[in-house]
């Protein structure tokens, strides 16, 4: 179009938002290299480099993995939120929790384990990793005492 440009790509912004809208469904697993927005149903897990938000009407049925969550709908399978999970108050949750920071609003629902800080970071936490007793040896998840 312009001299000098033929060729050029822009880099992918990590701010550029994906949205999934109301009355949407998707089946199968998702990735997006940037934010992300879903108001409709996804069925399959998530893996999301920038934001993941899920709107009040929305709801996923799988695993979510982002570098920060935001939740006003209904999850059914574990979050893996890097840096930070926000649960609204119309947010309802049933599955395990691994974040490095967490913000509860009153009424948000939680049916599952919740892990914060950097020691779930280490440790590989709940997710069917191995986490490492006091004396040194591996234990597997399932000897784990919550």
């Amino acid at each position: 179009m312009f001299k000098g440009e033929k060729g050029k790509s822009k880099p992918e912004s990590p701010d550029r938002l994906n949205r999934l809208v109301a009355g949407t469904k998707l089946t199968g697993d998702l990735t997006a290299n940037s934010s992300l927005r879903v108001d409709g149903e996804i069925v399959g897990n998530i893996e999301c480099k920038g934001k993941f938000v899920l709107g009040q009407d929305g709801v996923v049925v799988g695993n979510i993995n982002a570098a920060e969550v935001e939740i006003d709908g209904k999850v059914e399978g574990q979050i893996n939120a890097e840096v930070l999970l926000i649960l609204h108050q119309t947010g309802v949750v049933h599955g395990d929790i691994q974040t490095g920071r967490i913000v509860i609003e009153d009424g948000a629902q939680i049916e599952g384990n919740i892990q914060t800080g950097d020691a779930g970071k280490n440790s590989k936490g709940m997710f069917g990793k191995s986490v490492n007793k006091p004396n040194g040896k591996k234990l597997e998840t399932s000897e784990a005492v919550y």
